[in-house]
Order: structure tokens, then C-alpha cells, then sequence
């Protein structure tokens, strides 16, 4: 018997069109069901566009870590910090009331406020970074500095700054808008630009200066395009802006300036990126470096996931907290139970594979992080939870309740932190202890919100 091995066997024409009616179908089912849940809708779409740009940022890690070293990635994880703190303050925290104009015309003159506020804290940061005394710049930057590389930082700092600060006032416009799609794709934009941008720099042998210069650079990707379909069609909206009231919406939301500013400086400064600066005096540059790749590895895919969510949670609270506040109970709670679920999955099975898999993938010089990774989980765990719902209090204009938590954390970690220095705890053990601190911090904060909502209703 011979076999034709020239012809393959010919698909049943009935079984195709069956097949292909079942996947229409399916298609037809989920666009529907989609349409019915507009809330999911734009969840997905969020988390589509944000998981395109993190997968192109994971797959390119292994590149990253054997263009740079874990020294270089403490500078970056440094210069980040500090950003990540000072860029709260970019726009006064005017930008988080962009979701609750009570109409078009506010929400552009709320925009020219956001932009006059930018321009007038990019500046008075340019000042006093040309002006910070080089004796106390050496004593948080984790390698040696001459004037020339104090100057360079000094500058990529107020590029960085300006740059992000306008992407959150297009980001936070965008979300009054429900541009979901827009905003998911500056996400995968994101996440191409920024680490190609990076290793290129690498290649070039630019070293730390290189690897923060490409961040800025995937930071800011997309924000013209996402500026343009805000404001694409509706010419007639920059002719609304007026001082006029801009001043008056200006003194009508004074107190995210006058007290969200600060309180957020103060969260940022209480959060993660107070670790990188702690460790990298205490211990070393090496050490923030294997945190910093943890971070991007583990904790920032549910970050993005968080932030997805908390762009559509932020648009529909805007709107539910006055009219509807059981609704915003009962999306508080679906939201939070879900993103527990999801995240001590992901957790745990990154802890599991991670000694395998960390010096397979970035190499032998990156395996001591496994241990840093394992002591960081369990604040991975708990701020995940509460990152898609942590704007709450301000939707709410419970500025002050959210600047007591704020101070309340900073005061607690940062206590923590010194008592294990003070007590020549390891570093696995001090970053566990900050980690159990920023956990039950941030379960306080959650219950915080579930009594203001609480009482909401009531």
C-alpha cells in the first residue's frame, strides 16, 4: 500500500462552515454580552491594550539585564523614585478633577488650569534642581557624581517631569471621555518604545544615563496622539477657555492643591518608591537594582492591571458617588474581590518559579533577587487589591481623610524601616518588614473607603 503524501486529506465543507459559524457566534455572544457591561467593556479594552505593552516589556527584559547591570538599574530605580514622589505635584492634583467637570466646558478650562500648573512647577523644579547642592545630591544617589553627571540628572529629572506630567492631564481628559481605546493603545505604545529605546541606548554604551533617557522616552509615548483624539472634532471647546473660569473653577476645587498635592507627595513618598532610596543609602545600588526588576516583573503587570481598572473605576465614580452611591459600593467590592484573586495567583506562582527561572532568563548575576522578590510579595499582595479603588477618597473630596492615611503610612514604614537598620536586621529581612508595613497599611486604607462609602449611602 502506498501512502500520497503529496495531498492532505480534504476538510468536510459541512464540519468548516459549522466551525466557522461557532467562532462568528462566539464573537457575536461576547460583543453582546460586552455591550450589556460597559464597565467590563472598557476594562477589557484597558487591559488588552496594557497587556500588549507589559509582554513586549517582559520578553525584553532578558535583553536589558545583560545590556545592563544591576548597578545601573539602581540608578534607574533612583531616578524613578524620585520622579515617581515630585511628579504628584506636577499639575497640583487639578488633573484628578478633570472626571468631575459638570461639562465639556469646565473640563477644558479645568485642562488650562492643569497646564498652567505644569508649566509654573516644571519651573520652579528647574530651579531648585540647578541649584540642589552637589554635597547633598552625593548623598542619595547611588553611585559617585561629578558636577557634569549632577547637571545631566538634573536635567533628564525636569524632562521627565515635564513630560509625565502632561501625559496624566491628556490621560485624566481622556478618561472623562471614556476614550478607553485611545488610552490602551499609548499603553502598548508604552511598552515598546520605552525598553527598545532602552537597550538602544545600551548598545550605544550609554550606560545608567542611557537607561534613564529611555524611560523618559517610553513615558511620555503617545501623548500628542492621545491629546489629538480628545480634542480631535471639538474645536469649539478651546474657544471656551477663559480666566475667567479657570478662576473661578480653580477656587471651587482648591483643595486638591492645597491639600491632595501634598497628601499624594506623601503617599508616593510612603510607597514603593521610598524603598529604592532607603535601600540604595542603607545597603546598595545592587540591591535596589534586583528590587527594581522584581517590581518590573512581578508587581508591574498587576500594577498595569490596577491602573486599567482604576481608569474606568475613576470615570464611573465620578458620576455614581453623588446619583447612585449603591452602585458605587457594590463596583467597590466587585472590583477589590477580583483583583485579590488574580493577584495572589500571580504571586504565588511567580514565587514558585522564580528561583528557576530568574538566572535562565536575566542571567547568573540576577539569581540573589529571587530573595528580594519573595521578601516584597506580601505588600505586592495587598496593594494590588486596593491600587484599582485607591482614588476613592478624592472622587469622594475626602482630601483630608486621605492625607491622614498618607502621613500615617509614610510615619509608619519609614519607623519600621530604621528600627530594622537600628537593630543590624539582613536586608531580606528589613525589605519583609517594609513590605508587612505597606500591607497593613493599605488594608487600613481599605477599610477606610468601605466606611466612607458606607456612610455615603446612609
Amino acid at each position: 500500500m502506498e501512502l500520497d503524501v503529496g495531498r492532505t486529506p480534504a476538510l468536510n465543507p459541512h464540519i468548516a462552515a459549522r466551525f466557522v459559524g461557532a467562532l462568528t457566534g462566539m464573537r457575536v455572544g461576547l460583543r453582546e454580552s460586552l455591550a450589556r457591561r460597559p464597565f467590563l467593556k472598557n476594562v477589557s479594552i484597558m487591559l488588552t491594550g496594557a497587556a500588549l505593552g507589559q509582554s513586549v516589556s517582559i520578553l525584553l527584559s532578558p535583553v536589558l539585564t545583560r545590556v545592563f547591570s544591576p548597578q545601573q538599574f539602581g540608578i534607574l530605580s533612583v531616578y524613578t523614585a524620585i520622579l515617581s514622589i515630585i511628579v504628584v505635584m506636577a499639575s497640583l492634583r487639578y488633573e484628578m478633577t478633570l472626571p468631575l467637570a459638570a461639562c465639556d466646558e469646565d473640563a477644558i478650562n479645568l485642562a488650562a488650569v492643569c497646564g498652567c500648573a505644569l508649566v509654573a512647577t516644571t519651573a520652579v523644579l528647574a530651579l531648585a534642581a540647578f541649584t540642589f547642592p552637589i554635597s547633598w545630591a552625593r548623598l542619595i544617589w547611588p553611585t559617585a557624581l561629578s558636577a557634569r553627571r549632577v547637571h545631566i540628572y538634573s536635567g533628564m529629572l525636569v524632562l521627565g517631569f515635564f513630560c509625565l506630567g502632561a501625559y496624566y492631564i491628556v490621560l485624566y481628559m481622556a478618561t472623562r471621555q471614556g476614550a478607553y481605546r485611545a488610552i490602551a493603545n499609548t499603553r502598548v505604545g508604552q511598552g515598546v518604545v520605552g525598553p527598545l529605546s532602552q537597550i538602544g541606548m545600551g548598545l550605544a554604551h550609554l550606560g545608567g544615563h542611557g537607561l534613564v533617557l529611555g524611560s523618559i522616552i517610553g513615558q511620555s509615548a503617545g501623548t500628542f496622539g492621545l491629546l489629538r483624539k480628545v480634542l480631535q472634532g471639538r474645536d469649539d471647546l478651546l474657544k471656551a477657555v477663559s480666566w475667567r473660569r479657570m478662576t473661578a473653577l480653580a477656587a471651587r476645587y482648591r483643595r486638591f492643591p492645597l491639600i491632595a498635592s501634598w497628601a499624594a507627595l506623601l503617599d508616593l513618598a510612603g510607597g514603593n518608591q521610598l524603598l529604592y532610596l532607603l535601600v540604595s543609602v542603607q545597603f546598595s545600588p545592587r540591591i535596589a537594582g534586583f528590587i527594581f526588576l522584581a517590581e518590573r516583573i512581578v508587581a508591574r503587570p498587576l500594577a498595569i492591571v490596577g491602573t486599567s481598572i482604576l481608569q474606568v473605576f475613576l470615570g464611573e465614580a465620578g458620576k455614581t458617588v453623588s446619583s447612585d452611591p449603591a452602585k458605587l459600593k457594590s463596583r467597590f467590592y466587585q472590583v477589590t474581590t477580583r483583583q485579590f484573586g488574580l493577584a495572589l495567583v500571580w504571586i504565588v506562582t511567580a514565587n514558585l518559579l522564580a528561583a528557576a527561572l530568574f538566572p535562565l532568563a536575566f542571567g547568573a548575576k540576577w539569581s540573589e533577587g529571587v530573595v528580594y522578590l519573595q521578601a516584597m510579595s506580601l505588600g505586592y499582595l495587598i496593594q494590588a487589591v486596593v491600587l484599582p479603588v485607591f482614588h476613592t477618597l478624592q472622587i469622594m473630596e475626602k482630601q483630608a481623610l486621605a492625607a491622614i492615611w498618607q502621613v500615617g503610612r509614610l510615619v509608619t514604614v519609614t519607623a519600621g524601616f530604621a528600627l530594622c537598620v537600628q537593630l543590624n536586621v539582613s536586608a531580606p529581612w528589613t525589605i519583609f518588614c517594609y513590605s508587612a508595613t505597606q500591607a497593613a497599611s493599605c488594608l487600613v486604607l481599605f477599610a477606610l473607603i468601605a466606611k466612607s462609602i458606607q456612610e455615603l449611602q446612609r
